[in-house]
């Protein structure tokens, strides 16, 4: 089997426990992943929704960048809309930083209009609203 590579795709969901706890276990399976070899960690961004316990992505990456040596990691996509591009691109550029090179970067645009309302987007201008962010 050389050549395969494998990845994590997540969201710290709620597992009924305290935060501290639940991004705790995740860290060190985190931690295992990367001393075994897993190539990537994906962590999907589901804001008001029992799928997520992390306000920020950022927040996250950040502890698993000092605990993992090796394994990439990137958002499974940073909603552009609900994000101000400065402010993204600087956060960005810390992880990068941080991590030595290993972020991993994922961009798009709401698809849930529960997640989308909760931040004062709406769907009908999300596509656009990504489309400036990015230029």
């Amino acid at each position: 089997m050389s050549g395969l590579t494998f990845g994590i795709f997540d969201w710290l969901d709620d597992a009924r426990r305290g935060l501290a706890e639940t991004w705790e276990e995740r860290l060190r399976m985190l931690e295992y992943a990367d001393r075994a070899g897993f190539f990537a960690y994906h962590l999907a961004e589901h804001h008001g929704t029992p799928l997520s316990t992390a306000p920020s992505p950022n927040l996250f990456f950040t502890l698993l960048a000092k605990r993992t040596t090796r394994l990439r990691f990137g958002p499974m996509v940073y909603l552009l809309p609900m994000y101000h591009p400065v402010r993204l691109i600087e956060e960005i550029c810390l992880l990068d930083q941080v991590s030595g090179g290993r972020f991993e970067l994922g961009v798009g645009r709401p698809a849930s209009p529960h997640e989308a309302a909760l931040y004062g987007v709406e769907m009908a201008e999300a596509r656009a609203a990504a489309h400036e962010t990015i230029r």
